[in-house]
């Protein structure tokens, strides 16, 4: 049989109603049941892409009850893989946002960290649905891990999904609760380096990431907010170009075309946007075929960077997100 990967959304945005519906779901925008198409070129004439079309087809003709299914979460800290089986057949629920679903009987929580390498590799990729295709043997050497991890639901008061420490300043009080570190990360970026500070934090990681950026001061037109290169002076390559949106709504096409079109005025070779709230569907669809040009930073990436070299940031940033080690956020007044 095989071993199929899906993910939650592009932030993680489904995880949770995957967990609690038991189910494995993907949207593209197809606001039609998938059996509807009597043939998979139908199917592609009516999806925004072809790639879409594929997945759809698979998801609802190609799977099998008793296959395995594992969801690389985002939304927790350490990261998991929940592993489960496809327990009953495709079916179309419009009330989702992602509303082509299979049941699925959701069995084991494993660390990303206990899978070897093949199979982390095997778990990356640009498509929501795909089998695992660089691991050999993968179902076997999954259901010999299962032996060793449950899987309960959220809601069950012994569950042993991963617990972050969230430390109070003003208490000391340090009960484990079940939380999104991430989220509470992104959630502190958002209060303290909205506007022109945003481009501060983005600046200082690429600092502390190797490159040499400095921050233009144009954020107020829509432009680029920071510019940046490798070496000492900034003169070696890759070149970025750094728009940040720190506003309430997702950036849109007009923004990433936008950033698209002033790359070459400031002698980039590429674009990074920064978004505290994510793109919308436009977006990631546009930046496929724009892939070797402009990268994308959500809140998600925004607080893997960030952790990722936590430590050389400048004091006046981890003060703003203290931590007291890497799985503790440390609360503070706004």
């Amino acid at each position: 049989m095989a071993v199929w990967v899906v993910r939650g959304g592009s932030d993680g945005e489904h995880e949770e109603t995957f967990m609690s519906e038991g189910i494995a779901a993907i949207g593209f925008g197809m606001a039609k049941s998938i059996g509807n198409f009597d043939k998979i070129d139908d199917l592609k004439e009516y999806a925004a892409k072809p790639s879409d079309a594929y997945q759809l087809w698979r998801f609802a003709r190609n799977i099998p009850n008793g296959d395995m299914v594992v969801l690389p979460r985002k939304l927790t800290n350490p990261r998991v893989v929940v592993v489960g089986r496809v327990s009953g057949d495709y079916e179309f629920r419009p009330s989702l946002a992602a509303p082509h679903i299979c049941p699925v009987e959701w069995i084991a929580q494993i660390p990303l960290s206990d899978f070897d390498e093949d199979f982390q590799s095997s778990f990356t990729g640009d498509l929501t649905f795909f089998t695992v295709q660089k691991a050999k043997n993968a179902e076997s050497r999954i259901e010999r891990m299962i032996s060793e991890h449950t899987y309960k639901s959220p809601n069950d008061d012994d569950a042993d999904s991963p617990d972050i420490v969230v430390l109070s300043r003003e208490t000391g009080d340090d009960a484990p609760v079940r939380v999104d570190f991430g989220g509470l990360i992104a959630d502190r970026i958002r209060q303290r380096f909205s506007g022109g500070r945003l481009a501060y934090l983005v600046a200082s990681i690429l600092r502390a990431s190797g490159y040499h950026a400095v921050e233009t001061g144009q954020g107020s037109d829509g432009g680029v907010d920071v510019v940046a290169g490798t070496g000492d002076l900034g003169f070696g390559r890759p070149r970025l170009a750094v728009q940040v949106k720190s506003g309430p709504s997702p950036a849109d096409i007009d923004d990433y075309k936008q950033l698209q079109g002033r790359i070459g005025n400031y002698g980039a070779d590429h674009g990074l946007l920064v978004s505290l709230v994510g793109f919308t569907p436009e977006v990631r669809n546009e930046n496929v075929r724009s892939f070797f040009q402009i990268r994308l930073w959500g809140p998600n990436e925004l607080v893997d960077k960030l952790l990722a070299i936590y430590d050389a940031l400048p004091e006046d940033i981890r003060r703003e997100i203290l931590l007291k080690c890497r799985g503790i956020l440390v609360e503070t007044e706004f």
